[in-house]
């Protein structure tokens, strides 16, 4: 396809490996070990869920480049377009993706698809706004919450928009993980930059990609930019420097976007540019990303509970159980090679047949 970008693909497609990483973690690893616990976890376990926290402000940010660029190309169809693509995504967020990870349709859980499809509605409306404007409201709106840190009680309603919140719908449980708004404000910038993103040249995006790091680093430093400050821990400088590297996703906190964007733009700049077959592999899955995901989920999910009944007996590992970062990896591995091929052939079905605007939609 003419209009792909392939460093844009790369990074796409290197997040969501990252994020089939994470989730396979989640089915393999012992039952309720978690990962941030820094009290007991270990580095290297909590490397295995660090290195994801690239995965959803990414994801977002990309899909907000996606609107930006797509719009310079056939600006009129936009507003249906991302209507009609939100609405089909909440869906599958609701009904797929939800049973995927329960196995069953007695909960809802609302996440980051549920965070792409909703930012997508509410840019429905302002698609037509010049980029820069998009740009700057995005900027403006998360430092605006960064400043008020609503919390879903706050807002009785509307909560779960703007933190993390339960809640019943028609005595129906429904959790949102991902409050809408802050990544909302994401999606709007990523718009704005959609067409810098193509034409920076690697210097610029490095240049950016590091003072974002170097501000993370001082609010960080200060206390700044997250609810959630980080303490000297009882284990070590590699337990305290874990703790300052790991600022608050749910939401996401201003010093979470500035890392993790941060370092997505110093990937862009440099190793998302490369020709190599990693490249080239990231590509490809990077072309195909909501494919990936409704395929991974189930297919880890399914893994997890294979490996746990065949050890132990039990749909998942209890908890006293060694860890094994390999037997982790392993799995992660074994999910990727499993969706290799799937991937390429829907890929390859994609680019010819272009007739069928359904497949736009996977």
């Amino acid at each position: 396809m003419k209009h792909r970008n392939s460093a844009l693909d790369a990074l796409r497609g290197l997040v969501i490996v990252l994020m089939a990483l994470d989730h396979t973690r989640a089915w393999i690893a012992p039952r309720g070990l978690g990962p941030e616990d820094l009290d007991h976890t270990t580095l290297p376990f909590f490397l295995c869920r660090w290195v994801t926290h690239l995965c959803a402000p990414t994801f977002v940010l990309l899909m907000g480049a996606g609107v930006g660029l797509r719009r310079r190309r056939v600006p009129d169809e936009m507003r249906s377009y991302l209507l009609s693509r939100g609405l089909w995504i909440i869906f599958l967020e609701v009904s797929w993706v939800s049973f995927s990870f329960h196995w069953s349709m007695d909960r809802t859980s609302l996440g980051v698809i549920w965070a792409l499809g909703g930012s997508m509605l509410l840019l429905a409306p302002m698609c037509r706004l010049p980029g820069r404007w998009l740009l700057a409201g995005g900027v403006v709106l998360t430092l605006a919450l960064d400043l008020l840190r609503l919390e879903g009680g706050d807002l009785p309603v509307l909560g779960f928009l703007f933190a993390p919140h339960g809640f019943k719908l028609l005595g129906h449980p429904v959790h949102a993980a991902y409050a809408l708004i802050p990544w909302l404000a994401v999606a709007m910038a990523g718009v704005g930059l959609g067409p810098w993103l193509t034409r920076a040249r690697p210097r610029s995006l490095a240049l950016t990609g590091g003072g974002m790091l170097l501000c993370f680093g001082l609010l960080r430093g200060l206390h700044l930019g997250d609810p959630a400050t980080w303490v000297p821990a009882a284990r070590g400088w590699a337990f305290t420097t874990a703790d300052f590297l790991n600022p608050s996703k749910y939401p996401p906190s201003l010093d979470y976007i500035l890392l993790t964007l941060g370092a997505a733009l110093l990937i862009l700049a440099g190793p998302a540019r490369g020709a190599g077959p990693v490249a080239r592999c990231l590509s490809m899955f990077g072309r195909v990303p909501l494919f990936f995901y409704l395929l991974h989920l189930p297919l880890a999910h399914g893994l997890g509970n294979a490996w746990a009944w065949l050890n132990y007996g039990t749909s998942s590992v209890p908890r006293d159980t060694d860890l094994s970062i390999p037997t982790i990896l392993g799995a992660w591995a074994i999910v990727l090679l499993i969706l290799w091929p799937a991937c390429r052939a829907w890929k390859r079905l994609k680019e010819r047949r272009t007739d069928l605007r359904w497949l736009a939609y996977l």
